[in-house]
């Protein structure tokens, strides 16, 4: 592979604007010696003014390159010292608690004496983990940089047959602040023993095991994707046979509502998870940083491959049990019911069950986060709690359909006569139908309440999930009083729940477009409707924009066809319930963009580590250790003089 897709697929997506700009400076070199005047029309004397010319503007583009990587490579280390003395401060009077071991220094007493506030082992784990990544970003960023520089001034001297590249990047380079790479190695030990010490019980396996990120740009395990492509081509084999066998073999006119309902739900579901893998390779692919983003742990986050393996075993699982419902009597099942209920305690059991099998830590984290959903107002909310709250205000037909498979399993089951009766709305319905709402509603109030009642943004957002509960009232009000009018249209509830539909539509759509998206910052110009910074195509954007809108609207079409009746209520619901899962998937991928946008903005590429202020005698003892750790880092030894050297000539 080419230096240059290395340096692309290596770098550090959000601090990718401080890196050096090896394309620019390869293509400038290019331009160069396509642009040099020919020894055949000009004199020596014109050429070698050209090459003086050229070789001052290449020059002067690498000493402005080197400055501002110096810059923020100091930057990132002053950074990086500071934690690491305020993280020492906390571990050594965490050691010095009963029941640890610690050291006996005098540094150790008076952090005993200093520190109030004593983080825990799990808060120590957890902040030590996410220096240790920053340290491997920033040596990252150094490694890269260094031999970004390196090879440039290489093919420079190598196309213009020249050796001022070299020479400068001998007197330049060299002896640079961000190549001495001598603190963040003194500092990476030092975390090493530390963790290993008071954190892992002196066992370094294990501490390492623990801090160890996998290498940049690694590939997805051959064996992951393998099972991945056995499990979804059993899947589609089994989806023809299903299609197959229910135009052969349709169940009974009594039964389909009650098979619409039991298996719309985790067909739904199915779906869902198909678009997550989808979801996580157009991430990946794009260079968005969903990992940072919700804040998952790099060293276990899943693949593509394994979204797409468990999103298959759910599908395989929901084909088998639709052909058995269709083929009970061929199999001695006189109850047809029997295998949808299978099929939902089988899905709940492999989410739940703590069993090492399909990523119990994926399975553990996204069960935590739906309690975190459902505890709304209780918590601190962050960006992967309201966004799982955004995905279950997109499966609400999913959550209803679950409702109706315990109310007819708890009521109904053996009441055949009365199995279409279980999948009419009651008074629950609408109350399921505004839990979302609600979980989100509650979200932007404790927003509003942690931003210290400062950002209005927070009561807007909760004001837009605030219609959800009026398209819900007049919904049901219209049903219910249905029968007391002549038509649909004399209704005064009907025109209240068009009129809460078209505010709603309004309402959520200019908040996805400008909030969510962060659209429309331009409004003239190549990008008009779009923003300064894209990570997609453009194109992708102003479809888009297009597709929310007509998603958003598609209650009309559902108004018009249930209206005239040109299609069943169930099978309308069903077609409603995918286009917006389908929506959400599209949704996700220009969401996710702005916040990663917003990370590379503010240069976050780790988790947050939330440490306690310092009072002014423990910011003297950490200045005092800041000194102690500083040695000779401005001087370079001269081996390393030597080793630069050689590795350019």
């Amino acid at each position: 592979m080419k230096f240059g897709k290395t340096f692309e697929s290596h770098l550090t997506i959000e601090w990718r604007q401080q890196y050096m700009r090896y394309g620019d400076l390869k293509e400038l070199i290019k331009q160069g010696v396509e642009n040099a005047p020919s020894p055949l029309t000009s004199s020596d004397y014109e050429i070698q003014a050209y090459y003086r010319a050229f070789e001052e503007t290449f020059l002067t583009e690498c000493q402005t390159e080197l400055t501002g990587v110096n810059n923020f490579f100091l930057e990132k280390l002053l950074e990086a010292r500071r934690k690491h003395g305020h993280l020492k401060l906390q571990l050594l009077a965490y050691s010095r608690e009963p029941g640890h071991t610690g050291s006996d220094s005098s540094l150790s007493q008076r952090a005993e004496r200093s520190q109030k506030k004593i983080m825990t082992t799990r808060q120590l784990r957890y902040a030590y983990a996410e220096f240790y990544l920053s340290l491997v970003l920033i040596q990252n960023y150094q490694s890269l940089n260094e031999t970004g520089f390196r090879k440039i001034c290489k093919k420079y001297d190598k196309n213009l047959r020249s050796s001022a590249a070299g020479r400068w990047f001998t007197e330049n380079v060299v002896d640079a602040p961000f190549t001495d790479g001598r603190l963040l190695q003194r500092m990476t030990i030092e975390v090493e023993d530390l963790y290993t010490a008071h954190l892992a019980n002196g066992d370094r396996s294990l501490a390492m095991e623990k801090l160890r990120v996998p290498p940049l740009g690694e590939p997805t395990p051959p064996s992951m994707v393998f099972r991945a492509g056995i499990a979804l081509g059993m899947l589609i084999m089994l989806l023809v046979v299903t299609a197959i066998s229910y135009w052969k073999r349709a169940p009974l006119e009594d039964h389909t509502p009650g098979l619409m309902s039991l298996y719309r739900g985790p067909f739904t579901w199915v779906i869902f998870n198909f678009y997550m893998a989808a979801n996580v390779a157009g991430w990946q692919q794009a260079g968005v940083n969903h990992v940072l983003i919700f804040e998952i742990d790099p060293r276990s986050h899943l693949q593509p491959a394994t979204f797409l393996e468990i999103a298959c075993t759910f599908g395989i699982l929901w084909a088998l049990s639709m052909l058995g419902f269709l083929y009970n009597d061929l199999i001695g099942v006189s109850d047809p019911f029997v295998f949808p209920l299978a099929l939902i305690l089988i899905m709940v059991g492999l989410l739940v069950v703590p069993l090492p099998i399909m990523n119990w830590p994926a399975r553990w984290w996204t069960i935590k986060l739906v309690g975190r959903v459902i505890s709304a107002p209780l918590h601190y909310v962050g960006f992967a709690d309201f966004w799982m709250g955004d995905q279950l205000n997109s499966l609400v037909t999913c959550i209803v359909d679950y409702y109706y498979t315990l109310r007819f399993y708890a009521i109904s089951w053996l009441r055949y006569e009365r199995v279409n009766n279980c999948f009419e709305p009651d008074v629950i319905v609408p109350i399921t139908m505004c839990l979302p709402g609600w979980f989100r509603f509650a979200q932007c109030l404790r927003r509003f309440r942690d931003s210290g009642s400062k950002s209005v943004s927070y009561l807007i957002n909760a004001g837009k999930y605030s219609t959800t509960f009026l398209v819900v009232l007049f919904a049901t009000l219209r049903r219910n009083s249905e029968g007391e009018y002549a038509s649909t249209f004399s209704n005064p509830y009907t025109w209240l729940f068009l009129a809460s539909c078209v505010v709603a539509t309004v309402y959520c759509y200019l908040w996805d477009v400008i909030r969510d998206f962060g659209l429309f910052r331009i409004m003239s110009g190549e990008r008009i409707f779009l923003r300064k910074q894209l990570v997609y195509p453009q194109a992708f954007y102003y479809f888009v924009i297009v597709e929310n809108l007509v998603l958003r609207l598609f209650w009309a079409v559902e108004f018009t066809i249930l209206y005239h009746n040109l299609m069943t209520a169930y099978n309308m619901r069903t077609i409603c319930s995918i286009l917006e899962i389908t929506r959400r998937f599209i949704w996700n991928y220009v969401r996710l963009e702005n916040e990663h946008l917003f990370n590379c903005g503010n240069f976050r590429a780790t988790r947050d580590i939330h440490l306690a202020a310092l009072n002014p005698r423990q910011e003297r003892m950490l200045e005092s250790m800041m000194d102690e750790s500083d040695g000779v880092s401005n001087r370079r030894k001269s081996n390393e003089r030597i080793r630069l050297k050689k590795e350019y000539f």
